[in-house]
């Protein structure tokens, strides 16, 4: 459709359209939200902008992350003045190469899931960046550990490396990470991640086990606290009891605020079925 300059300037003034960037136009007068917010920050930095880290990966489908700024991911040359909700990364790393090649211009979801692990305020964050996309099957941890190869220098890069290694190992969650940290912190066995069970209910997943030791632990996250999803976590402690198990759950506010204190137990437990801490060589 072709639209001449007065018909664009009629609509506008009337607001029934409203103007972006040099030439862009929306064509409705409400607040821009998704694809139309993407691509009115795109036209106002300039061509050859992509989007980057969160942005991209929510272009690609992602949930349950909100960021009220659009990330655009720019050549390292790039000009281009201060655009109002808009954060501009500037970078070598990346090439055309590593950009989808339809839709809105972003960055291909493994390269998107790097970049918003680099471009995070802490390691515990840039850890998460990594974790969501797995869970929503967007991407690998082998397609993370390829694009964790080519960051040469980055203050999370050392911290970003074992954070892959046990989501390939099957760790879903922060705070499975979380467990498996203090495990190895405190010199507990490592534990199995996701071990599939098949029970009365079907086919479920451990959160974290120790097959050598009889022992199951579920951690019960924010979803946990609903009535419903309490009962199913009921009926899976009890049915992992049957099954020779000993189960234990914690859930996520212990975990954070509480987690030496309960640590404690499993340890005592860990040294009634005969585990014997290895004295430091």
């Amino acid at each position: 459709m072709v639209v001449h300059r007065d018909e664009r300037r009629s609509h506008v003034e009337g607001e029934r359209w409203r103007a972006v960037a040099h030439r862009g136009v929306v064509i409705h007068h409400g607040p821009l939200v998704g694809e139309d917010l993407w691509r009115a920050a795109l036209l106002s930095v300039g061509a050859s902008a992509c989007l980057g880290g969160i942005s991209a990966l929510q272009a690609a489908g992602m949930t349950g992350l909100d960021d009220e700024d659009t990330h655009v991911w720019v050549r390292k040359s790039f000009r281009k003045g201060r655009v109002p909700g808009v954060v501009l990364h500037e970078s070598r790393r990346w090439s055309a190469d590593d950009a989808e090649g339809s839709g809105i211009p972003r960055a291909r979801p493994a390269v998107a899931a790097m970049q918003a692990a680099l471009w995070a305020r802490t390691a515990k964050e840039a850890a998460f960046m990594l974790i969501l996309p797995v869970q929503q099957r967007l991407v690998t941890a082998d397609q993370l550990a390829e694009q964790l190869a080519r960051v040469r220098r980055h203050r999370f890069r050392t911290a970003l490396g074992p954070v892959i290694a046990d989501i390939g190992g099957g760790s879903h969650s922060m705070h499975e990470l979380d467990v498996i940290r203090m495990c190895r912190e405190r010199g507990l066995p490592e534990p199995s991640r996701q071990s599939p069970r098949v029970g009365p209910g079907g086919r479920r997943y451990i959160d974290v086990d120790w097959p050598g030791f009889g022992i199951t632990l579920e951690i019960q996250g924010a979803g946990h606290g609903l009535l419903l999803q309490t009962l199913d976590d009921d009926v899976r402690l009890v049915d992992l009891s049957t099954e020779g198990s000993t189960a234990l759950s914690i859930s996520v506010l212990t975990l954070r605020t509480n987690r030496d204190a309960f640590f404690d137990a499993p340890e005592r437990l860990f040294a009634a079925k005969g585990w014997r801490r290895t004295p430091p060589s």
